[in-house]
């Protein structure tokens, strides 16, 4: 490690000169979200013609995945960890299929060669005087990646936050490209949520204990309700992912930290996906901590949160409360990403005092048409990503229904009491069929 500038030196190159090592039938896996090295991905996608069915590993993506199109299908077969925005209208071509998982898997899975990887690209920033470069905005499942990996490309991007977190650390030993190449950090699209939004935030914000630890998601939803939470104290994080929404909750010290039972004081996440302000609140912030998903996601380490409460939206929902939140009939929208590592590690809480809340507008626009995401059955061929069993608080803009205890018949009059007004009749038209009672 003394001699780490010139080891820098010697495995510097450009990002085409990087990607010809790749070979024919290997597997790359992509670090996700704003880890993504867009410029050796760009490199990647040129050299299309010297392949023949690379595999491309990754989640969470932003744009640039040209590799997903049947233009490409000899050259790349597309495996997705989880479909995004800009990859679902891809998910049903020839040379593209999903992953189903758990995202506290995944470092096992590398680690232990289930899913062989051969080859690991990631966005890095400068490195410090030793060597050492950070990942800045992810910790998911770097350390072991890199371990995986025959061959290891980083990205080093002087845009790239220093995040002090172990799990975030590469050094130049373990590199065997180096591409310098800056630019901005992709960030998550932003927009004003509706008073829609804030009233589902205002039910969500009275479930919510001072003290508690909270995990949510990214979206607008989950802004309203943390905004929601501004007249908190001493609230906990420990998430999948940092969003824009508890970035302002630590800025006004509303999530201070301070009576988490495990990792107390510091605000714990997996990854950082939001505005370039997140980016930089994360930079050389010590009471940051962002930790691989088994250390986040494992539903046994989010049972040593105190006082959890887990906060996760759907597409989707029956009368029995089968939660969809990944896919649309057929169609893949998303992934599991971590909802149920969170309601289970809730349920599982070793304080016994977990609480796990399922978020949503009542209905959706498709095709010009207005739609409950309450139905009496899910679509066919959709994936149920939260068991009945499992599910506990619902809540819209209509109130709050909680379904732990609840047998059947009662679990379908809580919800059909939450649904849209306009769809209730039809709801109660197959309640009454089904269950040969009246509501």
């Amino acid at each position: 490690m003394s001699d780490w500038r010139q080891t820098y030196m010697d495995k510097l190159c450009t990002a085409e000169e990087a990607v010809q090592s790749i070979k024919d039938g290997k597997r790359v896996l992509i670090a996700g979200a704003a880890s993504r090295p867009e410029h050796i991905i760009k490199a990647l996608i040129a050299n299309a013609s010297h392949y023949r069915n690379v595999h491309i590993m990754h989640g969470l993506s932003s744009g640039g995945e040209d590799y997903c199109k049947e233009e490409y299908a000899e050259n790349f077969i597309h495996e997705s960890l989880f479909a995004s925005k800009s990859t679902r209208k891809y998910i049903n071509n020839s040379n593209v299929t999903f992953v189903p998982c758990y995202y506290y898997e995944l470092p096992h899975f590398f680690r232990d060669r289930v899913i062989p990887i051969n080859v690991f690209m990631v966005q890095v920033s400068t490195p410090d005087k030793y060597g050492y470069m950070s990942t800045g905005v992810n910790a998911d499942f770097i350390r072991q990646a890199v371990k995986a990996a025959d061959v290891v490309m980083v990205q080093v991007n002087n845009k790239v936050p220093w995040c002090t977190s172990p799990g975030c650390m590469i050094h130049t030993d373990e590199v065997t490209h180096i591409i310098e190449y800056n630019e901005p950090l992709p960030t998550a699209p932003s927009r004003p949520f509706t008073d829609t939004d804030r009233t589902i935030g205002e039910y969500c914000a009275d479930l919510v204990h001072n003290g508690d630890t909270i995990q949510i998601g990214i979206g607008n939803i989950p802004n309203a309700i943390c905004e929601c939470l501004m007249n908190k104290n001493d609230l906990g994080v420990h998430s999948e992912i940092l969003s824009d929404g508890l970035m302002n909750l630590w800025k006004a010290g509303v999530a201070n930290n301070s009576k988490k039972g495990f990792d107390k004081d510091t605000m714990v996440a997996c990854f950082a996906y939001g505005s370039q302000d997140l980016y930089d609140l994360i930079d050389k912030n010590p009471a940051i901590k962002l930790q691989n998903s088994e250390r986040t996601n494992d539903p046994r380490n989010v049972a040593r949160c105190r006082n959890f409460t887990s906060i996760n939206t759907c597409i989707e929902l029956d009368i029995q409360g089968q939660v969809v939140s990944g896919t649309s009939g057929l169609r893949q929208i998303s992934g599991a990403g971590g909802q149920l590592d969170f309601v289970r590690g809730a349920d599982m809480s070793f304080d016994g005092k977990g609480r796990s809340i399922v978020a949503f507008t009542s209905t959706y626009e498709k095709n010009g048409e207005v739609k409950s995401r309450i139905l009496p059955h899910i679509d066919n061929g959709s994936s149920v990503t939260v068991p009945r069993q499992d599910t506990d608080y619902f809540v819209t803009e209509y109130g709050v229904a909680r379904l732990k205890g609840l047998n059947l018949k009662d679990r379908a009059r809580e919800l059909i009491r939450i649904a849209h007004p306009d769809f209730r009749d039809m709801l109660i038209d197959d309640f009454e069929r089904r269950y040969k009672v009246k509501f």
